[in-house]
């Protein structure tokens, strides 16, 4: 058994949670690296959920999603109730929770223009009653600069582009990026992100606003999840985020690039309603600057960390070194 495995069987010991059946497990990158599995079960007599996580980074989902709960006034979004909980470690621990309503579902991505609209008009919710202070003691790549703390990240995700490739070639396979193809919009996104973001601030946010994790309840009500991700981050963050979730990771990579590209046009011109009421200065530059961070971690992370297909790590490749230049170019 893995370490979750034991994990889950002591906290039914200690908690006396009545477990019933699986309903899903998280990964780092690839299928072999498990960092989070949620049962649902019964606790004290009520209908709940069990989620327990040995993260390959620090979190603190229950601090987050507690902190969440005693400020959120919103009628219209909420969070699931926390019954009992413990953090063992900065990067292990478990959650007893509310179980969500069973006739709701999850947003799916990707949301046609209609759900987009309803989709932004939560996201504001969201940042009207998110706390705007850290809940707690910040980490020390969260007292990072914006441009630094990218940068930070985009090294964590090089690194493990170059360790998959490297075993890609030891199976005697060509590399996925070619780097004479791959680095010089590395080193010319870099510069960007540095001029950008250099003067840009760090805001406390859930980090992961995303379509896949809020949850339509009936009655109009929606509930916001994972809080897993609840850090620093720079400005303009989270709305790349959403694009990359909505668009850049489970669009047909089989378009051609300018039908491609409206997914994309279509989210931008969408949020400049958010940046207009969240009082987001130079948001085109910002947005730029935002898509090619997304960019690299795509490529890096999310594409060539992972045990895609070949074929199809290839041709997302393609679109996204497209947008690169597009957008490096203007």
């Amino acid at each position: 058994k893995t370490y979750l495995d034991n994990l889950v069987q002591e906290t039914i010991k200690k908690t006396k949670f009545v477990l019933r059946r699986k309903v899903h497990q998280s990964y780092y990158y690839t299928p072999d690296k498990v960092r989070s599995l949620v049962f649902e079960g019964v606790y004290q007599n009520k209908p709940a959920v069990l989620k327990v996580y040995n993260n390959p980074y620090p979190i603190d989902e229950p601090i987050a999603l507690n902190s969440f709960n005693r400020v959120n006034k919103s009628k219209i979004l909420k969070a699931p109730e926390v019954y009992a909980d413990e953090i063992i470690s900065p990067r292990t621990g478990w959650l007893i929770m509310e179980k969500l309503p069973g006739s709701g579902q999850f947003f799916k991505s990707p949301l046609k223009p209609n759900q987009r609209k309803q989709f932004i008009n939560l996201y504001l919710e969201y940042r009207r009653t998110f706390p705007s202070k850290p809940t707690r003691k910040l980490t020390l790549s969260e007292n990072l600069s914006a441009d630094e703390f990218h940068i930070y990240r985009i090294n964590r995700w090089f690194q493990l582009a170059n360790d998959k490739e490297l075993e890609i070639a030891a199976i005697g396979e060509k590399p996925i990026l070619k780097p004479e193809e791959f680095i010089p919009r590395f080193k010319k996104g870099i510069n960007l992100i540095r001029r950008e973001f250099k003067n840009r601030k760090m805001i406390w946010c859930q980090g992961h606003f995303k379509p896949n994790q809020v949850f339509q309840a009936p009655g109009n009500v929606y509930y916001l999840t994972d809080f897993g991700h609840t850090k620093m981050y720079p400005e303009g963050y989270e709305l790349g985020l959403i694009i990359w979730a909505d668009w850049m990771m489970v669009s047909n990579e089989n378009l051609p690039y300018n039908k491609w590209k409206e997914g994309i046009n279509d989210w931008l011109d969408k949020f400049r309603v958010v940046a207009s009421k969240l009082r987001i200065k130079k948001f085109q530059s910002l947005m730029k600057a935002s898509l090619v961070e997304r960019s690299l971690g795509t490529i890096l992370a999310d594409i060539c960390a992972t045990n895609q297909p070949r074929k199809k790590k290839t041709k997302r490749i393609s679109l996204i070194y497209q947008l690169l230049d597009e957008i490096m170019e203007q």
